[in-house]
Protein backbone atom coordinates (compact mmCIF):
# COMPACT_ATOMS: atom_id res chain seq x y z
CA UNK A 1 0.00 0.00 0.00
CA UNK A 2 1.22 3.53 -0.64
CA UNK A 3 -0.32 6.61 1.06
CA UNK A 4 -0.41 9.81 -1.25
CA UNK A 5 -0.98 13.26 -0.57
CA UNK A 6 -4.45 14.43 -0.99
CA UNK A 7 -2.84 17.76 -1.98
CA UNK A 8 -0.38 17.33 -3.71
CA UNK A 9 -0.15 13.60 -4.50
CA UNK A 10 3.16 12.66 -3.34
CA UNK A 11 3.53 9.04 -1.86
CA UNK A 12 4.42 9.45 2.18
CA UNK A 13 7.20 7.31 3.27
CA UNK A 14 6.57 5.32 6.37
CA UNK A 15 8.40 7.57 8.67
CA UNK A 16 5.73 10.47 8.25
CA UNK A 17 2.79 7.72 9.28
CA UNK A 18 1.30 7.41 12.67
CA UNK A 19 -0.55 4.53 12.21
CA UNK A 20 -1.88 4.84 16.47
CA UNK A 21 -3.83 8.10 15.14
CA UNK A 22 -3.97 7.16 10.95
CA UNK A 23 -2.60 10.12 10.37
CA UNK A 24 0.41 11.24 7.93
CA UNK A 25 1.89 14.71 7.05
CA UNK A 26 3.41 15.40 3.34
CA UNK A 27 7.21 15.79 3.44
CA UNK A 28 6.91 17.77 0.11
CA UNK A 29 3.94 19.84 1.34
CA UNK A 30 3.67 19.64 4.77
CA UNK A 31 0.12 18.65 4.84
CA UNK A 32 -1.59 16.57 7.63
CA UNK A 33 -3.82 14.52 6.58
CA UNK A 34 -5.88 11.04 7.78
CA UNK A 35 -5.95 7.93 5.72
CA UNK A 36 -7.35 4.18 6.16
CA UNK A 37 -5.68 1.33 5.77
CA UNK A 38 -7.08 -1.75 3.16
CA UNK A 39 -8.37 -4.80 4.66
CA UNK A 40 -5.39 -6.75 5.96
CA UNK A 41 -3.56 -9.63 3.56
CA UNK A 42 -1.39 -12.50 4.59
CA UNK A 43 -0.91 -14.30 7.68
CA UNK A 44 -0.67 -12.14 10.86
CA UNK A 45 0.09 -13.17 14.30
CA UNK A 46 -1.71 -15.82 16.01
CA UNK A 47 -4.63 -13.96 18.05
CA UNK A 48 -4.72 -17.05 20.43
CA UNK A 49 -3.08 -16.66 24.18
CA UNK A 50 0.29 -18.63 23.50
CA UNK A 51 2.55 -19.92 26.82
CA UNK A 52 5.84 -17.93 27.62
CA UNK A 53 8.46 -20.40 26.26
CA UNK A 54 10.71 -21.68 28.38
CA UNK A 55 14.04 -20.21 29.46
CA UNK A 56 12.62 -16.85 27.68
CA UNK A 57 12.78 -13.61 29.84
CA UNK A 58 9.86 -11.03 29.76
CA UNK A 59 9.79 -7.48 31.29
CA UNK A 60 6.91 -5.57 30.13
CA UNK A 61 7.42 -2.26 32.18
CA UNK A 62 8.23 1.33 30.13
CA UNK A 63 10.02 -0.23 27.91
CA UNK A 64 9.46 -3.85 26.76
CA UNK A 65 12.67 -6.21 26.82
CA UNK A 66 12.57 -9.74 25.95
CA UNK A 67 15.74 -12.04 26.14
CA UNK A 68 16.62 -15.75 25.08
CA UNK A 69 18.53 -18.07 24.04
CA UNK A 70 18.79 -19.00 20.22
CA UNK A 71 21.00 -21.95 20.54
CA UNK A 72 18.13 -24.41 20.83
CA UNK A 73 19.63 -28.17 19.49
CA UNK A 74 22.98 -27.64 20.17
CA UNK A 75 24.06 -31.04 18.56
CA UNK A 76 22.29 -29.84 15.70
CA UNK A 77 24.17 -26.62 15.45
CA UNK A 78 26.17 -26.37 12.14
CA UNK A 79 27.84 -23.74 13.55
CA UNK A 80 28.66 -25.45 17.21
CA UNK A 81 29.60 -28.74 15.71
CA UNK A 82 31.78 -27.07 13.23
CA UNK A 83 33.51 -25.03 15.98
CA UNK A 84 33.99 -27.45 18.10
CA UNK A 85 35.77 -30.13 15.57
CA UNK A 86 37.84 -27.31 13.95
CA UNK A 87 39.00 -25.86 17.36
CA UNK A 88 40.02 -29.96 18.81
CA UNK A 89 41.62 -30.51 15.22
CA UNK A 90 43.73 -27.36 15.03
CA UNK A 91 44.47 -27.48 19.05
CA UNK A 92 45.97 -31.03 18.72
CA UNK A 93 47.95 -30.00 14.97
CA UNK A 94 49.36 -27.43 16.92
CA UNK A 95 50.66 -29.03 19.98
CA UNK A 96 52.17 -32.21 17.87
CA UNK A 97 53.96 -29.46 16.24
CA UNK A 98 55.36 -27.49 19.73
CA UNK A 99 57.68 -30.98 20.07
CA UNK A 100 58.68 -31.28 16.04
CA UNK A 101 62.29 -30.26 15.66
CA UNK A 102 61.90 -29.04 12.04
CA UNK A 103 59.18 -26.86 12.57
CA UNK A 104 59.21 -23.40 12.61
CA UNK A 105 58.50 -22.33 16.76
CA UNK A 106 55.95 -19.66 15.05
CA UNK A 107 53.47 -21.92 13.06
CA UNK A 108 51.93 -23.46 16.39
CA UNK A 109 51.79 -20.48 18.00
CA UNK A 110 49.76 -19.29 14.64
CA UNK A 111 47.81 -22.32 14.75
CA UNK A 112 47.03 -21.99 18.40
CA UNK A 113 45.71 -18.22 18.13
CA UNK A 114 43.83 -19.33 15.25
CA UNK A 115 42.18 -22.12 17.35
CA UNK A 116 41.15 -19.64 19.89
CA UNK A 117 39.78 -17.06 17.52
CA UNK A 118 37.39 -20.47 16.80
CA UNK A 119 36.89 -21.18 20.57
CA UNK A 120 35.27 -17.22 20.46
CA UNK A 121 33.26 -17.92 17.52
CA UNK A 122 31.93 -20.92 19.58
CA UNK A 123 30.92 -18.93 22.69
CA UNK A 124 28.98 -16.00 20.92
CA UNK A 125 26.94 -18.69 19.90
CA UNK A 126 26.89 -20.76 23.27
CA UNK A 127 26.76 -17.57 25.86
CA UNK A 128 25.12 -14.93 23.92
CA UNK A 129 21.41 -14.12 24.10
CA UNK A 130 19.07 -12.17 21.87
CA UNK A 131 18.00 -9.10 23.77
CA UNK A 132 14.50 -7.48 22.26
CA UNK A 133 13.72 -3.97 23.40
CA UNK A 134 10.83 -2.02 22.68
CA UNK A 135 9.49 1.47 23.19
CA UNK A 136 7.69 3.96 21.80
CA UNK A 137 9.96 5.09 18.64
CA UNK A 138 11.93 1.62 18.06
CA UNK A 139 12.29 -2.33 18.78
CA UNK A 140 16.15 -2.80 18.88
CA UNK A 141 17.74 -6.65 18.91
CA UNK A 142 21.27 -7.17 19.92
CA UNK A 143 23.35 -9.92 20.61
CA UNK A 144 25.56 -9.83 24.41
CA UNK A 145 27.12 -10.16 26.69
CA UNK A 146 30.04 -11.22 24.39
CA UNK A 147 31.09 -8.15 21.76
CA UNK A 148 30.49 -9.05 18.23
CA UNK A 149 31.97 -7.13 15.39
CA UNK A 150 29.71 -8.89 12.83
CA UNK A 151 26.46 -8.37 15.06
CA UNK A 152 25.98 -5.33 16.04
CA UNK A 153 22.71 -5.29 16.88
CA UNK A 154 19.41 -3.47 14.46
CA UNK A 155 17.04 -0.39 15.27
CA UNK A 156 13.72 -0.93 13.51
CA UNK A 157 11.74 2.32 13.79
CA UNK A 158 8.13 1.90 14.70
CA UNK A 159 6.80 5.04 12.36
CA UNK A 160 4.74 3.46 9.69
CA UNK A 161 4.79 -0.02 10.91
CA UNK A 162 1.53 -1.59 11.12
CA UNK A 163 1.65 -5.25 12.05
CA UNK A 164 4.22 -7.91 13.41
CA UNK A 165 4.35 -11.12 11.62
CA UNK A 166 6.40 -13.85 11.23
CA UNK A 167 7.09 -16.86 9.50
CA UNK A 168 9.27 -20.37 8.61
CA UNK A 169 12.32 -19.31 7.10
CA UNK A 170 13.40 -20.21 3.38
CA UNK A 171 16.35 -22.29 4.23
CA UNK A 172 14.36 -24.09 6.48
CA UNK A 173 11.38 -24.77 4.09
CA UNK A 174 13.80 -25.70 1.43
CA UNK A 175 16.12 -28.13 3.86
CA UNK A 176 13.21 -29.59 5.54
CA UNK A 177 14.46 -29.25 9.21
CA UNK A 178 13.37 -31.47 11.86
CA UNK A 179 12.53 -28.53 13.92
CA UNK A 180 11.35 -25.54 11.66
CA UNK A 181 12.86 -22.05 12.33
CA UNK A 182 11.35 -18.63 11.85
CA UNK A 183 11.79 -15.35 11.29
CA UNK A 184 9.90 -12.21 12.90
CA UNK A 185 9.54 -9.05 10.89
CA UNK A 186 7.82 -5.74 11.52
CA UNK A 187 5.74 -4.43 8.35
CA UNK A 188 5.28 -1.09 7.24
CA UNK A 189 2.35 0.79 6.02
CA UNK A 190 4.25 0.60 2.02
CA UNK A 191 4.99 -2.89 2.32
CA UNK A 192 8.57 -3.16 3.39
CA UNK A 193 9.82 -5.91 5.84
CA UNK A 194 11.73 -5.19 8.54
CA UNK A 195 13.80 -8.29 10.53
CA UNK A 196 13.78 -8.44 13.93
CA UNK A 197 14.90 -11.99 14.31
CA UNK A 198 15.76 -14.18 12.03
CA UNK A 199 16.19 -17.78 13.17
CA UNK A 200 13.85 -18.76 16.34
CA UNK A 201 11.71 -22.13 16.83
CA UNK A 202 8.20 -21.49 16.15
CA UNK A 203 7.11 -21.18 19.68
CA UNK A 204 9.31 -18.24 20.41
CA UNK A 205 8.46 -16.70 17.03
CA UNK A 206 4.62 -16.90 17.72
CA UNK A 207 5.14 -15.49 21.53
CA UNK A 208 7.52 -12.58 20.40
CA UNK A 209 5.69 -11.59 17.02
CA UNK A 210 1.89 -11.63 19.08
CA UNK A 211 3.77 -9.53 22.33
CA UNK A 212 5.00 -7.36 20.33
CA UNK A 213 1.93 -6.55 18.10
CA UNK A 214 -0.22 -6.12 21.01
CA UNK A 215 2.52 -3.88 22.20
CA UNK A 216 2.24 -2.01 19.26
CA UNK A 217 -1.40 -1.43 18.97
CA UNK A 218 -1.99 -0.63 22.46
CA UNK A 219 -1.55 2.94 22.20
CA UNK A 220 -4.70 2.68 19.72
CA UNK A 221 -6.95 1.27 22.62
CA UNK A 222 -6.69 4.28 24.51
CA UNK A 223 -10.14 6.36 24.72
CA UNK A 224 -9.01 9.09 23.05
CA UNK A 225 -12.28 11.45 22.99
CA UNK A 226 -12.51 10.88 26.47
CA UNK A 227 -8.65 11.89 26.98
CA UNK A 228 -9.77 15.10 25.08
CA UNK A 229 -12.95 16.21 27.29
CA UNK A 230 -10.74 15.98 30.11
CA UNK A 231 -7.61 18.32 28.87
CA UNK A 232 -9.66 20.24 26.41
CA UNK A 233 -6.64 23.07 25.92
CA UNK A 234 -4.19 20.02 25.66
CA UNK A 235 -2.54 20.58 21.85
CA UNK A 236 -0.20 17.41 21.74
CA UNK A 237 2.23 18.24 18.93
CA UNK A 238 4.38 15.43 20.19
CA UNK A 239 2.64 12.55 17.89
CA UNK A 240 3.18 14.49 14.73
CA UNK A 241 5.48 12.68 12.56
CA UNK A 242 8.65 14.73 12.06
CA UNK A 243 8.65 18.02 10.06
CA UNK A 244 4.58 18.09 10.73
CA UNK A 245 3.02 21.68 9.71
CA UNK A 246 -1.08 21.97 10.35
CA UNK A 247 -2.94 25.10 8.66
CA UNK A 248 -6.25 26.00 9.03
CA UNK A 249 -6.99 24.28 6.13
CA UNK A 250 -5.61 20.88 7.14
CA UNK A 251 -6.58 18.44 9.01
CA UNK A 252 -4.88 18.18 12.40
CA UNK A 253 -4.39 15.38 14.81
CA UNK A 254 -6.46 14.74 17.86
Amino acid sequence: MQVKCPNCHQIVTAENINIQRMTAVCAACDTVFPFELPEPTGRKVKRRKVKQPANFTLHDTETLHMEFWTNFRLDQNGTVVSSILGFVSITVIALLLIGANDVPPILPLVLLLFAVGILYRLALTVVNKTHIDMDEDAIRVVRKPLPDRLNQGIEVPLAGVTAIKYEETAISKKDGYDTPRYRVWAETVDGIRRNIVTDVTEAYAVFIAQYLEESLHEESDLDVPQLEENEPDLQDETELPKGARTSQNNHTIG
